[in-house]
């Protein structure tokens, strides 16, 4: 433990650090593995990666697991920018949209397996061995990624990525349009998702007698409702032309969803909230991107797509890193399903400013580059 912080906090700091450093590396690393080569970013990072899980696996205190989850992180982010522009980089406007397809819908199937599985490993085999599995799997990506051809073949879409400026950065925060999708759209809903479903949920469940497995199939709620939603409403989202309906629904649905802990704290209960954020979080995930170009056209004008979507990427994924920071503090003071209700009625405040700021808005229909 680290003297000073309480248990609820320290628990939360290895998912603080690994989206504290995706958030700050991702606007980065884009340029980066354009310089080096797609093939080349991703090995690197598999490599990193496959240091940073069997380092977890034997881990002797806090701080080297802090340090061995941040390489995990960076990994991660590397591997995940570098495959998004290969995928990019080797599709054209004929296929693009089917490419991502499949890019998408291999990480919702891990999404969907990985809970599930790293429960049940954890409960049989225990946490380390677990971790020790995990770094076999990083190590057969790195087999798969040397199949990779060396040759880079680019199909050119735009010029070369970049991250934002400082001085462009702190325009963006205080720009009013900007700031009303990111601060209260974007970042509430990853506040949630980390904060209620990826550390909340699986402490709670534990916490009342169940097993880390069972924890596992309950996030599986989550990814199953992303998978069978997501294409739906993106899809309703983009014929309506009205992204701002879905975005306000969903945060709305969200929101409500951890109210459900004031009728009864049953499993029943905790299922329907894993259940409704799930269908929030899905209603509103593609139409939030895609708003972005509608509601900052402006700023991208004067700015450039790099830097509002590098910004807004920036400050949506440190809505990851308050989500686990805020729910410790409030299970500090107010227990568990104190923290469940305060997190979620503080997105369905979110979701109703969302929806009064933007109502009778003018929308310009865009079709943002993939991001």
């Amino acid at each position: 433990a680290i003297p000073g912080i309480s248990p609820q906090v320290v628990i939360g700091l290895p998912i603080m650090l690994f989206m504290l450093i995706v958030a700050i590396g991702q606007p980065y690393l884009g340029s980066w593995s354009e310089r080096v080569g797609r093939r080349a970013a991703m090995l690197w990072g598999a490599v990193i990666a496959t240091v940073g899980f069997a380092g977890t696996a034997f881990a002797f205190n806090l701080y080297d697991l802090l340090l061995w989850r941040a390489l995990c992180a960076l990994g991660y982010a590397m591997v995940f920018v570098a495959a998004q522009g290969y995928v990019l980089d080797r599709t054209g406007q004929q296929n693009r949209a089917q490419g991502f397809a499949l890019f998408i819908g291999a990480i919702m199937v891990a999404t969907v397996c990985g809970p599930s599985i790293g429960g049940i490993l954890a409960d049989n085999i225990g946490f380390r061995a677990s971790f020790g599995v995990s770094a076999l799997m990083s190590l057969a990506s790195i087999l798969a990624i040397t199949r990779l051809p060396k040759t880079e073949t680019i199909t050119p879409v735009a010029k070369p990525t970049r991250g934002p400026r400082m001085r462009e950065i702190m325009a963006l925060v205080v720009n009013r349009r900007f700031m009303t999708l990111t601060g209260l759209a974007a970042m509430p809903a990853k506040i949630i998702l980390t904060g209620v479903c990826f550390y909340l949920v699986p402490l709670y469940i534990v916490s009342i007698g169940n097993t880390s497995a069972m924890a596992g199939r309950m996030l599986m709620v989550y990814a199953v409702m992303m998978v069978l939603i997501v294409p739906l409403s993106a899809s309703l989202s983009d014929a309506t032309m009205r992204r701002d309906r879905y975005v306000s629904i969903g945060l709305i649905i969200s929101g409500l969803s951890g109210l459900l802990l004031l009728l009864s704290d049953s499993f029943l209960v905790l299922f329907g909230v894993v259940f409704l954020l799930g269908l929030g979080q899905a209603l509103s995930i593609a139409a939030q991107s895609a708003l972005v170009a509608e509601h900052c056209q402006e700023e991208i004008r004067i700015y450039g797509h790099d830097a509002v979507y590098g910004v807004y990427r920036m400050l949506e994924r440190l809505g990851n890193v308050l989500g686990p920071l805020i729910a410790s503090l409030l299970v500090i003071l107010w227990g568990y399903q104190g923290a469940f209700v305060a997190i979620s009625a503080l997105v369905l405040f979110c979701g109703i400013a969302f929806t009064i700021a933007t109502q009778g808005t003018e929308w310009t229909p865009q079709t943002p580059v993939a991001q």
